[in-house]
């Protein structure tokens, strides 16, 4: 009696650990797929929410927001509603340019965060921009403008289907 209660306890325990398992498994390749993205240098970060600093988030459904890394250029179509000394586009005030990427440096923190960090001249003057990217792929952006100014966003990676396939 008591090996046969043994072996059901055994049983129970790899039935229950196999999922546990797996799924850390899986959360450790989408890990390993946002940190070869992003170590790629060719990304696009779609941006869904603009915190707005004296007011709640501003959810950015209506356009595309995005910010995109393309070897060392930046691409960015933000909606920008702080300021309105930014030179008009097609939609209002907003962060909607391309220029080169300069200092730009990227970390892995222990927790498998990147953080990302570069400067970009624009139109509008010097934007630092810092990225943190987590391993689940969401995404936090902070602009720094030249005067002063900064805006915050949020959003996600946009992950490749090849590179999700596996997962």
């Amino acid at each position: 009696m008591k090996v046969k209660k043994q072996i059901f306890v055994l049983f129970l325990t790899m039935l229950v650990g196999i999922p546990i398992l797996s799924a850390q498994n899986k959360k450790e390749q989408k890990a390993e797929v946002v940190k070869k993205i992003i170590i790629s240098r060719d990304y696009r970060i779609s941006v869904d929410t603009y915190i707005h600093p004296r007011r709640d988030p501003i959810l950015l459904d209506e356009f595309d927001n995005s910010i995109e890394i393309r070897n060392d250029s930046i691409f960015s179509n933000l909606l920008y509603l702080e300021q309105a000394d930014i030179p008009y586009g097609r939609r209002g005030a907003e962060l909607f340019f391309q220029a080169p990427l300069k200092k730009y440096t990227m970390d892995i923190d222990k927790k498998k965060n990147v953080h990302i960090k570069f400067l970009a001249n624009t139109t509008i003057g010097n934007c630092n921009f810092y990225i943190k990217v987590y391993p689940n792929g969401s995404a936090s952006i902070y602009i720094t403008l030249q005067q002063g100014k900064s805006a915050n966003f949020l959003g996600k990676l946009n992950m490749r289907g090849e590179e999700t396939e596996s997962l």
